[in-house]
């Protein structure tokens, strides 16, 4: 049995598609998956399956369109085995997330769904001197000022809302990226 971390995009989103975790790992573990946790409401689960990542994701796509009253065409499901997890913490840039003193940064990992990296760094807008980004083989990082910085509305990231990548993106902060390693390396020890 393969452990993985599910993304869920499109869900718990600004007071739509709204999914209660209980119900959502009910669901799952009904529909065959096991050692199922979530991680606070913007679907973030850790789990364990029989099926490959691709086809699970496909499954989740379809549990939730058919078992939930949601918009399913803004649903996207992204499943990373433990071997794919271990690879996008490991190509983080040193010292990505460390908080600093002088500073407030950011720190957002853009997780993707059906595009590469290359496609979606052609995409990403850096603002110079505000915003950094880095290209992983299956993940970008970017940092952008957080809001006790001076340059806070300066970030170019929100312009990656506009453009027709972003639906094959979904991101989660470093705090949530690690929590979620955190979780599939103790769900991984079992």
């Amino acid at each position: 049995m393969e452990s993985y971390v599910v993304y869920l995009r499109g869900i718990n989103v600004g007071g739509k598609n709204k999914i209660k975790m209980a119900d959502l790992r009910t669901c799952l573990h009904e529909n065959g998956c096991q050692n199922v946790q979530t991680y606070i409401q913007s679907g973030n689960i850790v789990l364990q399956s029989d099926l490959s990542a691709q086809e699970l994701a496909r499954q989740i796509e379809m549990l939730l369109a058919n078992q939930f009253e949601l918009d399913s065409t803004l649903i996207k499901v992204l499943a990373l085995d433990f071997e794919t997890y271990r690879v996008i913490i490991e190509e983080a840039p040193h010292g990505y997330g460390e908080e600093s003193q002088a500073n407030d940064y950011r720190y957002d990992v853009l997780f993707l769904l059906d595009v590469t990296s290359d496609q979606v760094m052609k995409e990403v807008m850096v603002r110079p001197g505000i915003d950094m980004a880095w290209q992983g083989s299956h993940a970008i990082y970017y940092r952008r000022p957080g809001p006790d910085n001076p340059d806070y509305t300066k970030s170019y990231l929100s312009r990656l809302v506009k453009k027709d990548i972003y639906q094959s993106i979904t991101a989660r902060n470093w705090k949530t990226t690690t929590k979620m390693w955190d979780a599939l390396k103790e769900l991984q020890g079992r």
